[in-house]
């Protein structure tokens, strides 16, 4: 199968992935074929990239897309985390009725901790700790996706650090939370379409404070989790926020996080701009160790994301266009490929290309056809 943009579709395509809605409905079952009207609707529910089968090079490829967590634990956990944060606001509203407190931060601890033991679980139990595929996310979920997402792409890095399991548990309850502050900025903000004035990336910036205040005030989370609900946003060098730390001030898992955090906010849509492709958000994380990011996460996590995944269409240096077929591991930017089309440095119409031998080769950018 192969990850495309909804706006490449040509209406006769077969959805490889069902599409589900926040309540866990299939809205487009795997198998359909992608009509006109269908992708239209996909568009309406806020989904710009899909999965769908690819029977045209299925034989080249040694094995097919591999997801990082199985969809049924990512979706599972996308739904739980979005229904125990609308109890606890339910509770806390009730409560400020009946003046009675603390009930409702233990129900909340115990309903993300259920989140956060089955994704540590299913994480460390993998032999392959590599991030391989993109998800279908949706932009009305945005917010607990996003959630869950970061707390994987938080657990890739820590599965390579050896953190002990009270460290893993932190690590997961800040990712989780770590948006909970963004119910207090306005949708209208949150959804814009067009660039944010600095007013407005000022009221964006404070969901940090507003998230850090609600759960010190009404959870049992301990200080280790408020620390990163504190420092997820600040930077190395200290252009962060909502303190300006640098280095030695910010919390060391919150230094996971904030890699986490950008990543999958550069890898998905958002109203304003398009996703960039995981190569482009590896570069820029990359382009950024050592003054954004910690320079040894940062290098973890770039050896364990697959930018170009199995089944993806690539533009080469040498002007050939192909197919991934495999992935070296810890070489993400040097897959294997079968090329089709004769190019400026081969006669040859079809050949398979490993490049970490082909040093002088290179992936131009992820194309979405080969006419």
């Amino acid at each position: 199968m192969r990850f495309i943009p909804v706006d490449y579709l040509a209406g006769t395509e077969t959805l490889a992935v069902n599409i589900i809605n926040a309540n866990m409905q299939i809205l487009v079952r795997k198998g359909a074929i992608l009509t006109t009207a269908i992708v239209r609707r996909i568009k309406q529910y806020g989904i710009h990239s899909v999965y769908i089968e690819d029977t045209q090079m299925s034989h080249f490829l040694v094995h097919d897309i591999k997801a990082t967590i199985k969809p049924e634990i990512r979706n599972r956990s996308i739904y739980n985390i979005r229904n125990a944060f609308q109890r606890f606001e339910d509770k806390i509203k009730q409560q400020k009725k009946t003046l009675r407190y603390g009930e409702s931060g233990e129900l909340l601890f115990k309903e993300v901790k259920s989140v956060s033991d089955e994704l540590i679980q299913e994480i460390m139990i993998s032999k392959d700790h590599s991030v391989t595929m993109n998800d279908i996310k949706s932009i009305s979920n945005y917010h607990f996706e996003h959630a869950v997402n970061v707390t994987v792409l938080s657990l890739i890095i820590a599965a390579e650090m050896g953190l002990s399991s009270k460290e893993l548990e932190a690590l997961t309850f800040g990712s989780l939370l770590l948006d909970v502050g963004c119910r207090w900025v306005e949708e209208g903000i949150l959804f814009k379409e067009d660039k944010l004035n600095d007013l407005e990336i000022i009221e964006v910036q404070k969901h940090v404070r507003h998230g850090y205040d609600y759960i010190k005030n009404n959870t049992i989370f301990d200080a280790h989790v408020k620390s990163i609900l504190m420092h997820h946003h600040e930077r190395m060098n200290g252009s962060g926020y909502p303190k300006k730390l640098t280095n030695k001030d910010i919390h060391p898992l919150a230094k996971i996080i904030m890699i986490a955090d950008v990543y999958d906010a550069l890898t998905s849509d958002r109203p304003y701009r398009k996703a960039y492709n995981q190569h482009e958000a590896i570069e820029y994380i990359m382009g950024n160790a050592g003054s954004l990011f910690d320079f040894k996460l940062a290098n973890i996590f770039a050896r364990k994301i697959v930018p170009y995944p199995v089944g993806s269409y690539v533009l080469l240096s040498n002007n050939q266009k192909g197919v991934v077929v495999e992935n070296n591991p810890d070489y993400p930017l040097r897959p294997i490929i079968r090329t089709f089309g004769l190019s400026s440095y081969t006669n040859n119409n079809s050949v398979q290309l490993n490049l970490l031998d082909c040093t002088n080769v290179v992936i131009e950018k992820i194309i979405y056809t080969l006419h």
